[in-house]
């Protein structure tokens, strides 16, 4: 399954970098939302920001997942590709 680097936008005021990782991450794992894993989520608390590596079927519906059902704001989503 392809892997995706999901960047946050800035997060409201109310909303705590770390708390979203981890939040995004567990709700993920849980088997909640089919066909989408998180593999690892990361904060920048000076930013208030998060950054998601995440595994699903296509581009569009790690987004729609993300904004939709997570409700967390995206900047950038990009596929990613290992290289040696």
């Amino acid at each position: 399954m392809p892997k995706f680097l999901v960047q946050s936008a800035i997060l409201k005021s109310e909303k705590n970098a770390k708390s979203c990782a981890e939040g995004v991450a567990k709700n993920l794992a849980k088997g909640k939302i089919k066909d989408v894993e998180a593999t690892a989520g990361y904060c920048c608390s000076q930013e208030n920001r998060a950054a998601f590596l995440i595994e699903g079927p296509s581009q569009d519906f790690v987004l729609k997942v993300v904004q939709e059902q997570l409700k967390v704001p995206v900047a950038s989503i990009m596929e990613l590709s290992e290289v040696a």
